[in-house]
């Protein structure tokens, strides 16, 4: 083995319900209220909610990202107001605001990380995200961020998980071929499944497991599968020994 691309959200960093969608457009309704001056931030909240639920459908079915930044505009735009791109960034910023707050990292994310580059391997990162900055400020807040070459988000990319290009990005950054390399992730959709179509192994990280998991159980099937980061060295060291 030569590289290990791990996930994000509920693989290294804690999972976060459908509560958080809720919070986050309700935190861009009060920031629109404060800099824009927004007569009815609830009301500019749950539209931006509606848009988002309607582009994640639509993300999940073309695997074409729909930014945040996106639908941000399009509700402030349908409330009337115009912000320049620097509003904007400071709009996206509030948005995701609650979201990088909460977060928490999974014991033994460190110390597995640590051990991983302690075997002379490649680490990167593939994170499904409506926003890239929100991934750096996350992995830079929890200090994983200083792991990860690259670090690609489907924001930046532009295509979602699990895409075959995505995966292919990160290999060919690396120069090394796929079955070389390992994809750590929680979703059997988009991590496992993403990884088989390049033939790249994978790890499923079974700790809070994902909801969708169940409809995939009988067509994907992960190499290894864990219920805590402290075993993802040891099944790693025992296929580079293999």
């Amino acid at each position: 083995m030569r590289g290990v691309v791990f996930d994000l959200g509920s693989t290294l960093i804690r999972r976060t319900g459908p509560e958080i969608e809720q919070q986050v457009c309700t935190s861009l309704g009060a920031w629109a209220a404060s800099e824009l001056g927004c007569r009815d931030p609830d009301a500019l909240a749950a539209r931006l909610l509606e848009l988002r639920l309607g582009a994640a459908r639509r993300s999940d079915e073309d695997q074409v990202e729909s930014l945040a930044s996106d639908t941000i505009a399009a509700a402030l735009g349908e409330a009337g107001l115009r912000p320049d791109e620097a509003a904007l960034r400071r709009a996206e910023a509030a948005f995701f605001k609650p979201e990088v707050r909460i977060r928490r990292l999974y014991p033994w994310a460190h110390e597995s990380l640590d051990a991983l580059v302690a075997m002379d391997l490649r680490l990167g990162m593939i994170s499904n995200a409506t926003g890239h900055r929100s991934i750096v400020e996350l992995t830079q807040r929890h200090d994983i961020f200083r792991y990860f070459d690259p670090l690609v988000t489907s924001a930046g990319f532009g295509r979602r998980k699990p895409h075959p290009d995505i995966f292919t990005h990160v290999l060919e950054a690396w120069g090394i071929p796929a079955a070389d390399a390992v994809m750590v992730g929680d979703s059997l959709g988009y991590d496992v499944l993403g990884a088989e179509r390049v033939g790249m192994r994978s790890i499923l990280v079974d700790i809070e497991p994902h909801p969708d998991n169940p409809s995939f159980e009988q067509r994907v099937r992960p190499t290894a599968r864990v219920t805590s980061l402290r075993e993802i060295p040891e099944i790693v060291r025992g296929w580079s020994a293999g």
